[in-house]
């Protein structure tokens, strides 16, 4: 997969925050620039993530992404999510709502601070199918364990 590293994301951050202030400098004008990842190879990544998450529950990608709740589709359109944002910060949430056959960037955004809040409790249902894409999440797992104490 094509991620970004923490190093490639840092020097992005830090050219912005230099274009940031000799936009200041220059004009006279406070800006706030912001990174647009438009990169099409991070959306097939995406897709290649979830697409090995739907095998590891023997379902296919179009079958979590049908809008039906039945079968427990959102706990797995949750863990999609989850990972996905995770795995890709630069992603926006409409693709990640895109990807899964969502309507909108917001249910997105409720539907990972659920997830968060399911593997806080160790929901019995959630982690059901957590369990088999653990290894997908487990840096996820790693700093929840951490911001719990």
């Amino acid at each position: 997969m094509n991620i970004l590293t923490r190093k490639e994301l840092s020097i992005v951050s830090h050219v912005i925050t230099r274009a940031q202030s000799e936009i200041q400098q220059q004009a006279g004008i406070d800006v706030v620039l912001v990174p647009r990842y438009s990169n099409k190879r991070v959306e097939d990544d995406v897709r290649q993530l979830f697409e090995s998450m739907c095998e590891c529950w023997n379902v296919q990608l179009s079958w979590v992404s049908d809008k039906s709740r039945a079968n427990d589709r959102p706990i797995m359109r949750k863990l999609l999510w989850m990972a996905g944002k995770k795995r890709f910060p630069q992603i926006s949430y409409c693709v990640l709502a895109n990807l899964t056959g969502a309507t909108d960037h917001a249910g997105v955004i409720k539907g990972i601070r659920s997830g968060y809040d399911w593997l806080r409790v160790q929901d019995d249902k959630f982690l059901k199918y957590y369990g088999p894409v653990r290894s997908y999440l487990m840096e996820l797992e790693e700093e929840q364990v951490l911001s719990a104490h």
